[in-house]
């Protein structure tokens, strides 16, 4: 069965049925698994059109290639961690609370959503070949984080509350990685250290370190 024609919105600009959204969102989200397991080179179409249920002729419909719904899952995987900062209220919160929830909230963020390290693991193996194609929305979406992160670190540090100034995107990267590692080397440190990093008790344990030590390096003197 085809795909209803787009149906016109008040405004005269046409929009796609729900039927046909559906479809879409099903694709994508078969494909953001399918790029997850394989990889770009590793990823077939067929496998991605027999997870979403459709005929093939749909992703090409919908994403002109292979390579345009590549794109359009790396642009998901993005908007959904940067959507999900926008919704909390980490920034309406005192300096040294908010830091803690924007670092707790990240590393629950990755936890539940490993798609988003599982993606970008692959796009950088893949040398951002892909990325520079959304450059620029990517940096217009993450510009807001660095800049009330930036504030956060500024209160806290005019009141006294903060020793140490560090740049807000340094601090970001230092989150960001802690709140990665134990799930992009999973198996490789399951193995190396004989504990699993995936179990409820070293994740509780991990979280509470990776809160400390990003208020440590806010209170203790770094050179």
């Amino acid at each position: 069965m085809k795909d209803q024609k787009a149906i016109a919105s008040p405004s005269g600009v046409p929009r796609e049925p729900r039927s046909g959204l559906q479809t879409k969102e099903k694709i994508l989200l078969a494909a953001i698994e399918e790029f997850c397991e394989h990889g770009y080179a590793g990823t077939s179409t067929t496998r991605i059109m027999s997870a979403a249920g459709c005929n093939i002729r749909m992703l090409y419909h919908y994403f002109d290639s292979k390579d345009g719904v590549y794109l359009a899952a790396l642009t998901r995987v993005y908007q959904d961690v940067r959507s999900c900062e926008a919704s909390t209220n980490f920034w309406s919160l005192p300096p040294r609370e908010g830091i803690i929830a924007l670092t707790q909230f990240t590393f629950d963020y990755m936890l539940k959503n490993p798609s988003f390290p599982r993606m970008i693991i692959n796009e950088n193996l893949n040398k951002g070949r892909a990325s520079v194609n959304i450059a620029e929305a990517i940096r217009s979406a993450s510009k807001p984080l660095i800049s009330r992160l930036d504030d956060l670190i500024a209160q806290g540090h005019a009141s006294g509350e903060f020793r140490n100034r560090p740049d807000a995107l340094q601090l970001y990267l230092t989150i960001l990685g802690l709140s990665f590692i134990h799930i992009t080397n999973k198996f490789t440190l399951t193995t190396t250290f004989g504990i699993d990093v995936a179990s409820e008790a070293f994740l509780m344990k991990r979280r509470s370190y990776v809160t400390q030590a990003v208020l440590g390096s806010l209170y203790i003197d770094i050179p």
